[in-house]
């Protein structure tokens, strides 16, 4: 396998696009896994109210 070359940047404008590029992907990144885990604890609350729901419809119904 290739190992892969990383050469420095000698170009300072290319070294700054780089390093904002670089801020922006981990910005956009932190935000995506934010966005991710509120969506996460939304749908386990909302799992959680239906199952609640089904077990005192259980429980209101007595089958046993």
């Amino acid at each position: 396998m290739a190992r892969k070359v990383v050469r420095p940047i000698k170009d300072p404008l290319a070294k700054k696009k780089m390093d904002q590029f670089r801020q922006d992907l981990e910005h956009e990144v932190e935000h995506g896994i934010d966005h991710h885990e509120n969506k996460m604890i939304y749908i386990g609350f909302a799992t959680l109210g239906v199952f609640a729901i089904v077990l005192y419809g259980a429980w209101n119904i007595q089958i046993f």
